[in-house]
């Protein structure tokens, strides 16, 4: 193989496989290499270290997927408020379904990143407060004021268990249990229902 012109990014490409379904512990740099056709000692030539290679994996993951695709689209989405709360929220749960369906791998990724990575997991914290957490917020204060939902839950509250119901839903239908027959619309609508039954004005 000519150094020279060999491309990383296929080394990448391949570590994001490993590192997906292995996670960062288990996997070994005899694999890394393998999965990307190369010896060890090409591979240790672009990459000193599991760790760097990882970092590198990392890297592309915030910058290339999360931060300009999935968190620019949901803000966006957060702040187009539709007509009443149910389309809005379904609308949302329905992209996010649609977009960790076409890159699962990512969802796997992100998870084993956030558990692992101390410095992954706080740049990606304070990305994903400005860009949806605190947007979520400002959503659900909208929709309290409009008489839609209670006003006597503070609205980070009712965020938090939103993104708690939304990314368990995620996780067990491409995680622990990618196999299960489970139909997308059907579950969105009865999260929408088990969440918004909690929360609707009464009055």
């Amino acid at each position: 193989m000519n150094f020279f012109h060999f491309d990383p990014l296929g080394i990448v490409n391949a570590a994001e496989d490993v590192f997906a379904e292995l996670g960062f512990t288990g996997a070994t740099t005899a694999e890394l290499a393998k999965r990307a056709g190369v010896t060890e000692r090409t591979l240790f030539k672009y990459f000193p270290s599991k760790n760097d290679l990882y970092r590198r994996v990392l890297s592309g993951l915030l910058l290339s997927t999360i931060v300009p695709g999935h968190m620019s689209d949901l803000k966006e989405r957060l702040q187009t408020l539709k007509p009443n709360f149910k389309d809005w929220y379904i609308s949302i749960l329905k992209a996010r379904y649609e977009a960790v369906a076409k890159e699962p791998k990512k969802l796997k990724l992100l998870l084993g990143a956030l558990l692992f990575s101390k410095e992954f997991a706080e740049i990606f914290g304070n990305l994903w407060k400005t860009n949806l957490y605190d947007t979520s917020v400002q959503a659900f204060q909208y929709f309290q004021e409009n008489g839609e939902i209670r006003k006597d839950l503070d609205p980070n509250q009712i965020v938090r268990a939103s993104f708690s119901l939304a990314a368990s839903f995620l996780i067990t239908k491409f995680v622990l249990a990618p196999k299960y027959p489970l139909d997308p619309n059907q579950e969105i609508e009865s999260i929408f229902l088990i969440f918004y039954q909690g929360i609707k004005n009464e009055t």
